[in-house]
């Protein structure tokens, strides 16, 4: 145990502070505050280390941002997943302000004004409260079922989950015994009907998986070792955005935030500005979200290409874009995709692209300045790798036209961008 005062946040959701001229990154403190904290490390074994994690397990001194946890569960020696759920909502876009901004910076990002890039929140979202619409349980050896905690395995009590969406929460999966030899449970809450339930398990016998009462109308499947095996359902779940509706398989990637897919096909929309007659690169394009509005704007004349690696995702955004005549659906490594279709002559007008968290990485936007007319926007869930790329977009002539983050994950320290880069002339 350690006596520390944290300062600057730093990225992960930890705190600055010092111990001895040693930099610790502190879990569950807040600015400006001191705390008793717990080392992650054995001190003896981790002497040389360049820095030390802590995670506080008593406050001596509140900052102003301190409140009463939203998710108690979520504290000292709980569950990972809300970080900042003893840190106040305005103070919480506040501090992920601080961070991107400083990532900006850090990445020698010029063409934008730093100070301008601000944490927005999302539409109706006042509390940061019942937002997860896509939700992991663990399970462990015992059969409990709970959520793993901080940089740890240990599964841990849920407790009320005030996070997740109404159709999550009433399901109470943490009350259930799951069958032997299940390793996780996925749960979805989805915009258009009934949740949906995974179990998964490396051995697990669909045919043996009885289904709770509670669990009401709920689709569920099996995941194990040989695939998704629909128990009752289909495998997928229909996502409303606006007028249209999108397949997503149970497992399959979508927004996490109630509001993130309206949202975001919203601002891309608006900042891609699609034309009559436009080509259109979308690529991890997933299942066809920002690929519609892109093909509807583009109209019969125009071309829209989504490129999305998972070959489930890539055959469901084909039927999920089927009645628009400009798009079409292509399996593949983007980059790989790209320098086929750069090779081949191909330049598009507009380029939208949302990568994981590795984000796109400078290979592949060297080939995008290269080959893009117009302007690329790229959707981002993670700042420290934006802020790399745009780095490098800025050094093969392009600028960063414009700038938003979103708190599409409240109390915890995830933020999602989306940055419009144009040629420098």
């Amino acid at each position: 145990m350690i006596t520390l005062t944290s300062s600057n946040p730093a990225t992960g959701g930890t705190f600055v502070a010092r111990h001895e001229g040693r930099v610790v990154f502190v879990r569950g403190s807040a600015p400006g505050e001191t705390v008793v904290a717990r080392l992650l490390e054995d001190p003896d074994d981790a002497a040389d280390a360049r820095f030390w994690r802590a995670e506080a397990v008593e406050v001596l001194e509140a900052s102003p941002d301190r409140v009463p946890s939203v998710w108690p569960e979520a504290g000292t020696d709980g569950v990972g997943g809300a970080d900042w759920a003893h840190i106040a909502l305005p103070a919480q876009r506040r501090i992920a302000t601080e961070v991107l901004q400083d990532l900006l910076s850090r990445a020698h990002v010029e063409s934008f004004p730093v100070e301008d890039a601000q944490v927005e929140p999302a539409p109706h979202d006042g509390e940061g409260l019942a937002w997860r619409t896509r939700v992991r349980f663990a399970v462990d050896e015992q059969g409990h079922v709970g959520m793993r905690g901080w940089r740890s395995h240990d599964v841990r009590p849920v407790g009320e989950d005030p996070l997740s969406v109404p159709a999550i929460t009433a399901l109470d999966v943490p009350s259930w015994t799951p069958p032997a030899g299940t390793e996780a449970i996925d749960v979805v809450g989805t915009s258009t009907g009934a949740a949906a339930v995974v179990v998964v398990g490396r051995t697990l016998d669909p045919a043996s998986l009885v289904i709770p009462d509670s669990w009401g109308q709920a689709s569920v499947s099996v995941q194990n070792s040989s695939g998704l095996h629909p128990v009752r359902g289909d495998g997928l779940v229909r996502e409303r955005v606006a007028d249209r509706e999108f397949r997503v398989s149970q497992t399959g990637f979508w927004q996490s935030h109630r509001e993130a897919a309206t949202l975001l096909s919203d601002v891309v929309a608006g900042d891609l500005d699609v034309r009559p007659g436009d080509h259109v690169w979308d690529l991890y394009g997933g299942v066809g979200l920002f690929a519609a509005s892109a093909a509807r704007a583009a109209g019969e004349g125009g071309e829209v290409v989504t490129v999305e690696g998972n070959a489930r995702a890539s055959a469901l955004a084909a039927e999920n874009l089927a009645d628009l005549p400009a798009a079409r659906a292509e399996r593949g490594d983007c980059l790989a995709w790209v320098r086929t279709a750069v090779r081949a002559g191909t330049r598009p007008d507009l380029v939208v692209l949302d990568p994981p968290r590795a984000g796109a990485g400078a290979e592949l936007i060297r080939e995008l300045t290269a080959a893009t007319r117009r302007r690329i926007v790229y959707v981002s869930c993670e700042p420290s790798t934006l802020a790399r790329d745009l780095a490098v977009a800025e050094r093969h002539g392009w600028r960063i036209a414009d700038l938003r983050a979103f708190d599409l994950f409240p109390h915890t320290h995830h933020i999602e961008s989306v940055a419009v880069l144009e040629p420098a002339s």
